[in-house]
Parts: structure tokens; C-alpha cells; sequence
């Protein structure tokens, strides 16, 4: 058992960080739902910090696999060598870990497919012909412009 305590602590902190990255992710897939770019840029920059930390403990992992010469295993094929009572330990952490990878997953790939819907939204509204030549007047109101001149087409 002594010989796996630093794996197991390993998944102990890859579950504590997916458990603080999963509502950091939420946080963007609400704020790309109501539009709001600044509330999902923060979370972006939050993500890029999680990111940081969980390649660190990729390393710490694959480190530690290293010491236990199950370097290229996957975590079922630990449990499947690992004595008994190590086993009954990293099967509810494998468990935990798994579901919370699925969960941030998913709510990643929602988060994505808004962010990229509201992306096609702008560039559609940008190609937009009647977008791209309407003017306002000072009051805001829309005016037409016959001559096809934009104000920014004149001289300064």
C-alpha cells in the first residue's frame, strides 16, 4: 500500500482541481448563453491557470506510475494489478475522477458549441449587406444613404 500513496494523492488532487474547474466552466457556459464576452474572457483566464496546474499533475502522475512500473497503464489496468486493499482504495477515486472528467467534459463542449453559435451569429451580421450599409443619424435614428458614401468615406 505504501508504495501507491503517492498515486493515490495524485488522483486526490487531479479530483480536488476538476472539482474547482467544473464551476469555473459553468460560470463561461452561462455567460456565453446571456452574451456576456467579458464574464467568459474571465473564465477563460481562470481555465488557463487550471491548465497550468493540471499538466503539473499529469507529470506528478505519470512520475508516479513510473515508480509503481505501470508508466503505460491505463487506470483499469492498475486496479487490475494492484494488490487488493490498494484496489478497493483507487476504484471509488477512478470512479469519482472519471465522472467529474465526464461532467467538465460535457459542460466544456456546451460551452464551446454556444461560444461558436454567437461567433456565427457576428459573422453572419458582419457579411450582412443591409448590416454593412446602414447609417445612423446623430439621434440614432437609421437613415438611408442614396450616394452609397459612408461617414467614413469623407475627408477629415
Amino acid at each position: 500500500m505504501e508504495e501507491f500513496t503517492g498515486f493515490i494523492e495524485v488522483i486526490r488532487e487531479l479530483i480536488a482541481l476538476f472539482e474547482n474547474m467544473i464551476p469555473v466552466e459553468q460560470e463561461k457556459l452561462d455567460a456565453a448563453i446571456k452574451n456576456r464576452v467579458s464574464f467568459v474572457e474571465e473564465c477563460m483566464h481562470k481555465e488557463q491557470a487550471f491548465i497550468l496546474q493540471l499538466k503539473g499533475l499529469e507529470q506528478k502522475r505519470e512520475a508516479a506510475q513510473r515508480r509503481l512500473n505501470m508508466e503505460n497503464n491505463t487506470f483499469r489496468q492498475i486496479l487490475e494489478k494492484a494488490p487488493e486493499d490498494v484496489a478497493t482504495v483507487l476504484r471509488p477515486l477512478f470512479d469519482q475522477l472519471s465522472s467529474q472528467v465526464q461532467m467538465f467534459r460535457s459542460i466544456s463542449d456546451n460551452a464551446r458549441d454556444i461560444i461558436e453559435v454567437n461567433l456565427h451569429a457576428i459573422q453572419s451580421a458582419i457579411v450582412s449587406d443591409s448590416a454593412a450599409k446602414t447609417t445612423y443619424s446623430a439621434t440614432g435614428k437609421k437613415k438611408d444613404d442614396p450616394d452609397g458614401k459612408h461617414f467614413t468615406s469623407r475627408s477629415v
